[in-house]
């Protein structure tokens, strides 16, 4: 069986655009991020942008992030609108050539004229076109759909969803001319890529005995794609990866096309091809021979091992003289050493395999130990069991495990996760389960990643099942962003907010977590139903507030570090989390215009407390009143011993999260 991949088949140059402008946000710390409605297409695409940071939304009340991508099919003007009135940051990723289509609506509608859009009315493309075209728009599938006397006399403006079939569209066109109309005026928006994928995808189907088209099975082009194949008389199957690749469906194929859709990433097209190429190369039969005498091809016979060197074992069969095993079939296990598998003196079982140019019988131990296997494999698969077994070679597509047969894993099936180099597996002991138990098409297919899956749904349903407000758990940091880190719980990753990391101000989570570091944290809340877990870490350390009263009594002197200035004063920090404000005009006992000339950031200084507010937690300072008064500040009532007194200073104290204004009510 041979198969050859079409011309321009995957991602389009929209859909690329878009997954890149995701990931750079990604990169550069913008997480987590919304799009409305999923980016693309494509499940799997989707699942892994999802574990980026990156969460499709059915609507604007289920976002709660603030940046929010507009997908590749573009959205109604009422929707930025929304997104404005909601303050969301929007990355407009619409596809270049969907873009055009609204302008195009957008401008002929203002003129008086009535747009037809030749395409799904459901699609979220086609919706997003009606609302550029505003009450002045009609999308139609089929042209008998459009009542002729309703558009006697009209302008009309006819486009197409980009992803529609150039022959549907050159037919409306010809439907519509015989029309008695104003005006029509004819907009051919199919997208060129989209022409080029379909061209090329019906050129290969009339070549070839089967048609694979791959893409997310909502995807208007890739359902496009697979109807242009079977129209064309070819057998054609649309699946959305390589897992769902039926060894059946190649029955008696000899040449196999494969095309994919504008929204299939890469990844899975080569996991797909990946699988065909498996597909044509594992050898898992007998070979077959003529007859050798005595002893017939393919004959299991008992013998004795009798001399192991390293690249044969040799065996007495009862003949003239003793047939060799090559080290090649031994065991499935690659670079075996023969002293690890037989010794001098055992008895083993082996097939006769041939005859070579020299008169030795050439055996097998391997084959002999595959067909005693298959019994207890065919009670595993039926029993949808596990097995454990050593990965012992890479193969095009995946790995070779040894079972006491020769089973394959596909590099999709060997983790939950898309694994970049496969050979790390080589010489591990796994669980496996048998998904693919074909004997006599010679296939057995393994898969690791179904137990991986229900492994962690297990953990995850018991972390759901324990976890309250309230709780103090122990977690991983999986991943740090701008605003905080992901906690991994156990199955489950809750958010520790850069709010929640210290009871002072932290501006980078790395300055308090790392990546991999095992950490305690408190469970702030839990939304079950849109899985999402807050955490802090603060909460488990002693609020500094708590003992100020102790630490801080009026008129103590105490040492801090000016962290921030503002117009009326000047920030202290006195530990960490507990601030207190210097008033501009208790900097010095000279008037202070502005507190830069007085105070820099960074600077330690001696202040004295004025007064203490656990409660709203404000502490007022005097820096000066921590020195004498200079003589020629002392009034002239000094002679007499008597002072008169300070002038009441009004205590401005910033609280941890107030606003300007509370600080200047109070």
């Amino acid at each position: 069986m041979n198969f050859q991949i079409a011309p321009h088949a995957g991602f389009c140059f929209g859909v690329k655009m878009a997954i890149q402008k995701g990931e750079e946000l990604v990169k550069s710390g913008h997480v987590p991020i919304a799009t409305l409605g999923p980016l693309i297409h494509n499940p799997q695409e989707v699942k892994r942008l999802e574990s980026l940071g990156i969460y499709a939304k059915d609507s604007f009340e289920e976002i709660d992030e603030k940046i929010v991508l507009i997908r590749t099919h573009g959205v109604a003007p009422s929707v930025y609108e929304e997104a404005e009135k909601r303050g969301l940051e929007l990355y407009d990723c619409t596809c270049p050539f969907v873009n055009k289509v609204q302008k195009i609506a957008h401008e002929h509608s203002q003129n008086g004229y009535l747009v037809l859009i030749l395409g799904n009315r459901n699609h979220p493309e086609v919706q997003g076109i009606l609302g550029w075209a505003g009450n002045k728009g009609i999308a139609f599938q089929e042209i008998t759909e459009l009542k002729e006397a309703a558009l006697k006399g009209c302008k009309v403006c006819l486009v197409a969803q980009t992803t529609e079939n150039p022959e549907r569209f050159a037919r409306a066109v010809q439907a519509l001319e015989q029309y008695e109309l104003e005006e029509l005026a004819v907009f051919n928006t199919i997208c060129s890529a989209t022409r080029e994928r379909q061209s090329a995808a019906l050129e290969l189907a009339r070549t070839v005995d089967f048609m694979l088209v791959v893409g997310g099975l909502n995807s208007a082009n890739t359902q496009k794609l697979a109807n242009i194949c079977r129209q064309n008389g070819c057998r054609t199957e649309h699946i959305e990866s390589a897992d769902e690749i039926d060894l059946h469906w190649f029955d008696d194929v000899k040449n196999v096309g494969i095309t994919a859709g504008a929204s299939t990433p890469d990844w899975i097209i080569r996991e797909v091809t990946l699988e065909m190429e498996e597909l044509m190369t594992m050898e898992q039969g007998l070979e077959s021979y003529g007859v050798l005498g005595e002893v017939g091809r393919h004959d299991i016979v008992t013998g004795t091992v009798v001399k192991v060197s390293d690249d044969e074992v040799l065996v007495d069969i009862g003949g003239k003289s003793e047939g060799i095993v090559p080290v090649r079939e031994l065991s499935f296990t690659k670079n075996v050493k023969p002293e690890e598998v037989v010794k001098v003196g055992d008895e083993i079982r082996v097939m006769v395999i041939k005859e070579d140019s020299e008169g030795n019988i050439m055996l097998s131990k391997k084959r002999v130990d595959q067909a005693d296997a298959m019994e207890k494999l065919e009670t595993i698969y039926k029993e949808n069991q596990t097995i454990e077994a050593p990965v012992v070679d890479v193969v095009k597509g995946g790995v070779i495990v040894d079972i006491g047969a020769r089973g394959f894993v596909p590099a999709s099936r060997l983790d939950i996760k898309f694994i970049q180099d496969i050979k790390s597996f080589v010489g591990q002991t796994l669980q496996f389960k048998i998904i693919k138990f074909e004997p006599e098409a010679r296939k057995i297919v393994l898969s690791r990643r179904e137990i991986l899956e229900e492994e962690e749904k297990a953990r995850k349903e018991q972390v759901w099942n324990s976890i309250e407000e309230g709780q103090t758990r122990k977690g991983v940091v999986r991943r740090l962003a701008a605003f905080g880190a992901f906690v991994d719980l156990g199955g489950v990753d809750g958010l520790l907010h850069v709010s929640e990391m210290g009871w002072g101000r932290v501006k980078n989570p790395a300055d308090v977590v790392k990546e991999g570091q095992e950490i305690e944290v408190y469970i702030l809340k839990v939304d079950k139903e849109k899985e999402k877990i807050s955490l802090g870490l603060k909460q488990l350390i002693p609020n500094p507030w708590d003992s100020a009263a102790e630490k801080y009594a009026v008129d103590t002197i105490v040492t801090g570090k000016v962290v921030r200035i503002v117009p009326f004063g000047a920030f202290v920090m006195l530990e960490d989390g507990v601030d207190g404000l210097v008033h501009i005009s208790q900097i010095s006992w000279e008037r202070v215009e502005k507190v830069e000339d007085a105070l820099q950031i960074g600077q330690e200084v001696n202040a004295k407390i004025l007064e203490l507010d656990v409660e709203n937690k404000k502490i007022s300072l005097s820096i000066k009143q921590t020195t004498e008064r200079p003589a020629k500040e002392a009034p002239a009532a000094a002679a007499t011993e008597e002072k008169e007194p300070e002038e009441e200073i009004p205590v401005v104290q910033e609280a941890m999260g107030s606003t300007i204004g509370d600080m200047f009510n109070n």
